[in-house]
């Protein structure tokens, strides 16, 4: 497995479905209006990606220093998350966007990416496995993959 893991599939996957979600609602949908006042959205956008941003930017440092040193990223905020990348464009970066240009047929792309996500992940996590054995099932136990499991967070062992 390369650097990227599944990043590359996973991006031109959701990208295709992306481009189809966004031109169909261009074409046919575009009365559809996610049914909240506008500056709401726009507002709730901007902060999702303000948030989404920075942790895909930490997210990519950390790993590619981990990665080229050969060690199993656990410290900073993979301390909390197994998967910060993908969670960034899940949770906050895809979502933002979609509130940005008030797509309710757009809310479907980051729920399809979650459901991607989860089919291509395995593969990743076995190598993770494959490399790092008992340090990746202590890991993976511990922390969620793009949620955070707030309830280990505070546990001592």
């Amino acid at each position: 497995m390369t650097f990227l893991g599944i990043g590359l599939k996973f991006a031109i996957i959701s990208i295709i479905y992306s481009t189809l979600v966004l031109y169909s609602h261009s074409l046919w949908m575009s009365h559809l209006s996610i049914p909240i006042p506008r500056v709401f959205s726009q507002v709730f956008g901007i902060l999702l990606m303000a948030i989404g941003i920075p942790i895909y930017l930490i997210s990519g440092i950390t790993i590619r220093k981990y990665f080229h040193e050969g060690k199993l990223a656990t410290k900073g905020i993979y301390g909390y998350i197994r998967h910060p990348i993908y969670g960034s464009w899940i949770l906050f970066i895809i979502p933002g966007i979609v509130l940005l240009i008030n797509s309710l047929i757009g809310l479907t792309i980051p729920i399809f990416m979650y459901v991607l996500f989860k089919i291509l992940i395995v593969k990743e996590d076995k190598y993770l496995e494959d490399k790092f054995g008992e340090e990746f099932f202590k890991y993976k136990k511990r922390v969620g993959e793009i949620f955070p499991r707030f309830w280990n967070i505070f546990r001592t062992s």
